[in-house]
């Protein structure tokens, strides 16, 4: 079969041919997919290793769980804000170029960061405001990348590249986690930042070979603020758009919030595994998913979409409770991996359900919504870190977990028209 491309001046990608593609590695007969997600590849490996960098910088600067966990939050906080006008502005303005902006400037804010630690940074509030201005990148980046895919690739293929992108991302994300663990142990925090910041910018190099026009039609009338509060309006308007994003909301504070007590985890009051050990954690949550994506990757579609994402969050719950119990090392190792896996699928669904459910012109506002949970999700890590430091990590995880499933519940109990989606 020929190589397709994605050269078309509409958004999706061109009936016949292009719309029968079969095979699980079928979106990289798009040309414009394959530079996507070689950019999410340079992007996974950057955004792991600054991760365990900085959580592992802030533990060694204050020695608390509560400080780690607050880094999470301040890196996830700007997603409140930057998160739903980011998705107006992908409405109105090319994505290629809003996307390698935010990566250049990902690249140059990361730069920064790593020469002040060499240099010998011990301000806790510096590098939280680092942080800060880095968690910004995040939202920008989410909307506009899974934006084009579905641009790029087209319905019948969302779900075949979406996963192929969380597969790329994951794979080299768990090799991020644990490259920056090793890097940190033999060469230092500055180092470690300092070869995330060269990702960041390989992703930028990356998506500037992208071809494919933006969206079609007539840029949306009004206001960037009032094209955010149609977005609002349409989310909020939709039981089934409402129910994932609630569910989004679980799954962020508690299910990706508890990346955030790895390295409490690590350091030894718990397993004692020091930066290494927490590579591997990261990794092993990398790991699992790029299991589950390569499963949803190789699905020829999906059928109860909604009901899929209410069982995946469920699971995501039990797996906590195995986690609050894991006395072993090697035993959390294999939660972890668990957890990576479901979650990886969570992404992959919630977004192709934002995406079939939102009118056309307005998928771009309706990613902003869901990024939004972003910025929410903090408040997971945030009351883990304060139950960790009283109760004791076992504890605070157990209760995250009860929250996951009983929040899991409700919500499917009541949506009736996500069940059916």
């Amino acid at each position: 079969m020929p190589e397709m491309d994605a050269q078309t001046p509409v958004p999706v990608a061109p009936a016949g041919p292009a719309a029968q593609l079969r095979g699980p590695l079928r979106s990289f007969h798009f040309r414009d997919f394959r530079f996507i997600w070689a950019g999410a590849l340079a992007w996974a490996v950057a955004s792991w290793m600054q991760r365990t960098a900085v959580a592992w910088l802030v533990l060694t600067l204050t020695d608390s769980a509560v400080f780690v966990t607050l880094a999470f939050a301040v890196f996830a906080l700007p997603a409140l804000v930057v998160g739903p006008f980011g998705g107006a502005l992908a409405d109105r303005l090319n994505r290629k170029h809003l996307m390698a902006g935010v990566q250049v400037f990902s690249a140059a804010a990361t730069l920064l960061l790593a020469l002040l630690v060499m240099a010998g940074l011990e301000n806790l509030w510096v590098v939280f405001l680092l942080v800060l201005v880095l968690g910004a990148g995040l939202p920008l980046q989410f909307t506009c990348g899974q934006t084009l895919i579905y641009d790029v690739v087209g319905p019948r293929n969302a779900l075949n590249g979406l996963s192929l992108w969380s597969v790329g991302l994951r794979s080299v994300g768990a090799l991020g986690a644990i490259l920056g663990g090793v890097v940190i142990e033999f060469a230092g925090i500055g180092t470690a930042i300092m070869v995330s910041s060269v990702g960041y910018a390989l992703a930028a190099v990356s998506t500037s070979f992208i071809r494919h026009p933006g969206p079609s039609g007539e840029r949306p009338e009004g206001s960037v603020v009032q094209n955010l509060v149609s977005g609002f309006k349409v989310v909020l308007g939709s039981t089934p758009l409402l129910a994932v994003l609630l569910l989004a909301i679980v799954a962020e504070a508690f299910g990706y919030g508890m990346l955030s007590v790895f390295p409490i985890l690590a350091d030894d009051g718990v397993y004692g595994v020091g930066a290494i050990g927490l590579g591997l954690m990261n990794g092993a949550f990398g790991v699992g998913g790029v299991v589950g994506a390569m499963f949803l990757a190789a699905l020829p579609e999906l059928r109860r979409k909604g009901a899929t994402l209410i069982g995946i969050v469920a699971v995501t719950g039990l797996l906590l409770v195995g986690l609050s119990f894991s006395g072993v090392f090697g035993a959390a190792i294999a939660v972890i991996a668990g957890m990576g896996m479901v979650l990886a699928a969570y992404d992959a669904v919630a977004v192709l359900l934002i995406q079939d459910n939102a009118p056309e012109g307005m998928r771009g506002r309706a990613m902003g919504t869901l990024v939004l949970t972003f910025g929410i999700g903090p408040v997971g890590p945030l009351t883990l870190g304060l139950m960790i430091d009283s109760i004791g990590a076992s504890a605070a995880i157990g209760i995250g977990a009860a929250v996951v499933l009983g929040g899991t519940a409700m919500i499917g109990a009541a949506a009736a028209k996500l069940r059916a989606a």
